[in-house]
């Protein structure tokens, strides 16, 4: 990656930008030339209690396997918009920009990258998944999939199946299973996240 890259950063369904802060504390010291923006999620937490404040990119209220493609495609307009916008905002192109997303946010990172648009050069997904399974692979986008296999919340096996129809469609694609790891922002679970941030990627043409 660019030694300038632009990493944008985005927490699970209900957080806030300061959830995403562990991760980045640790990337300004790998990656000191950086520039780091973690962004909320476009609608309120439709599920915290009174007073509690979160954001969310779709609602998990009566979410099922049939009805959450459905939900994630309604979101991503918005999801596009948000991360043009910080693009510009910071004069950042694709191939200068990195998406590094917790639970939903890497949900929407990785559906985001599996639209028509070219919006990152690397995706780092932790403790995601893709809903459904992408048919295609077409552009520059790398991924780096980091999910603890002790994740009860998000199986790893998601990461794992992803990994492999992503492998099969020839992207630049790498799995990190974090042994005794569970779905949080935890020190092992951060570390693998920078590993995955640091890795060389596939030189390509878009």
């Amino acid at each position: 990656m660019k030694a300038d890259s632009l990493i944008i950063l985005l927490h699970g369904v209900g957080g806030t930008p300061a959830d995403m802060a562990p991760l980045a504390d640790r990337i300004a010291v790998a990656l000191p030339d950086a520039r780091i923006v973690a962004v909320p999620a476009a609608l309120p937490y439709d599920l915290g209690e009174e007073g509690q404040s979160g954001y969310q990119w779709f609602s998990v209220d009566g979410i099922t396997e049939e009805n959450r493609p459905a939900r994630i495609q309604a979101a991503l307009p918005v999801f596009i918009d948000t991360i043009l916008g910080v693009q510009h905002a910071h004069g950042a192109t694709p191939a200068d920009t990195v998406l590094a997303g917790f639970s939903q946010g890497a949900i929407m990172a990785l559906a985001g990258c599996n639209d028509d648009i070219w919006l990152a050069r690397h995706v780092v997904a932790i403790g995601g998944r893709f809903a459904p399974l992408p048919a295609r692979w077409e552009h520059a986008t790398a991924v780096s999939l980091v999910h603890g296999t002790m994740d009860g919340t998000m199986p790893a096996d998601h990461s794992r199946r992803a990994g492999a129809r992503l492998a099969g469609l020839g992207a630049d694609v790498h799995l990190h299973l974090v042994p005794r790891a569970v779905h949080m922002l935890g020190p092992a679970i951060v570390e693998a996240a920078i590993n995955a941030l640091t890795r060389p990627l596939r030189l390509v043409s878009n």
